[in-house]
């Protein structure tokens, strides 16, 4: 009864809200453009969130979307994670406008830059609402809140497959200003970490942290590689970069620690790969995946909005597999032709990383 009436709660205050921000008008359009382009491929629209709401829009409606002379649909929406990977969002953010694809890079896949017009008419208001609810997610940043350290700090140990046992890792970044870093700077040093992925930081926005001292000294040893990496595991840069830090694994002793931001996007792509060449089933990988989501938002298996949100497993495998399916059976070879002919590692490499994570 508790969680029904949770529900209906919700679901009244997106409606009121909505009907507050937005005017009654089915017919809603508008025309803009192109204000900015971040480094994510992103779009930050000219008109702002009051303009915008002023139109007749607002959270949970569906739209079309035209930029220059490419056209799509989109719900618009508060975060990325409010959509599948590779779909398109339109996103209110405070008082910007912009439109994205989640994990995906809008600005390469459309060709708009500053300066592009966009048209956004109403195609279906309150279209999204229910979708929209089922990817509600909220975090505390409170550690009280949570069942242990590790919990807090999204860290853990990756045994899907044949990893061999305490090799592997991945976690929240462990030294950046937030309530969950000093708990992963200390859980990393509890694990005799030796080498380390860093997704985030690149070289020009890293700062090792006085509070961090064995993952200050891991980087002076030259055993942390910053790749800097975007959202967009299909972009050219991120595939670059993905070659790096796999190249970086193959050559570096472990155990190793993988983390982005959170542990959970970045950081689920490249242990995903990782364990799907170690022999890994899809569930595991899933398992694994939405252990993040679990851990940050308390999303329970079983669900509808652990359903959702696992999708993005099968959605990562059917990218690099040309849009085609991957089951249990062809997920080890797809992912082993993937690090070859598109990660562009070398079969000794690849072997290399076996060898360093892998019990074979």
């Amino acid at each position: 009864m508790k969680k029904n009436l949770k529900l209906f709660s919700v679901l009244a205050f997106l409606l009121l809200s909505t009907q507050a921000f937005a005017a009654k008008n089915d017919k809603s359009s508008v025309e803009t453009k192109v204000a900015s382009v971040d480094v994510h491929g992103n779009v930050n629209l000219a008109i702002k969130t009051k303009q915008f709401g002023a139109k007749g829009f607002s959270i949970s409606d569906v739209v079309s979307v035209k930029v220059g002379d490419f056209k799509f649909t989109a719900p618009i929406v508060k975060d990325y994670s409010d959509v599948s990977n590779g779909e398109f969002l339109i996103r209110i953010n405070g008082d910007e406008v912009s439109i994205a694809i989640n994990m995906g890079n809008f600005s390469k896949v459309s060709g708009a830059k500053e300066g592009s017009s966009v048209s956004i008419t109403m195609k279906d208001r309150f279209g999204y609402l229910t979708p929209y609810h089922v990817r509600l997610l909220k975090k505390s940043e409170q550690r009280e809140n949570f069942s242990s350290d590790e919990v807090f700090a999204n860290f853990r140990t990756v045994s899907a497959g044949k990893i061999k046992e305490s090799t592997l890792y991945r976690s929240c970044n462990p030294i950046i200003t937030d309530a969950r870093a000093p708990y992963a700077a200390k859980l990393v040093e509890k694990a005799n970490i030796k080498t380390v992925l860093n997704l985030m930081n690149s070289p020009d926005n890293f700062e090792l942290l006085d509070n961090s001292p064995y993952y200050k000294n891991l980087s002076e040893n030259q055993n942390v590689i910053l790749l800097g990496m975007g959202i967009s595991f299909s972009d050219e840069d991120f595939v670059s970069k993905l070659h790096d830090a796999l190249s970086f694994l193959a050559s570096h002793e472990g155990p190793y620690l993988i983390h982005g931001k959170e542990g959970k996007n970045r950081t689920g792509y490249v242990i995903a790969v990782l364990e799907a060449l170690c022999g890994s089933s899809m569930e595991e990988i899933t398992d694994d995946y939405m252990l993040s989501f679990t851990n940050y938002y308390g999303v329970k298996k079983d669900t509808s909005q652990y359903k959702e949100i696992a999708k993005a497993v099968d959605y990562m495998f059917a990218k690099i597999n040309g849009g085609k399916p991957v089951t249990d059976k062809n997920i080890q070879a797809v992912t082993e032709k993937y690090l070859l002919k598109t990660v562009e590692l070398s079969q000794s490499q690849i072997d290399s990383i076996k060898k360093n994570l892998c019990d074979i």
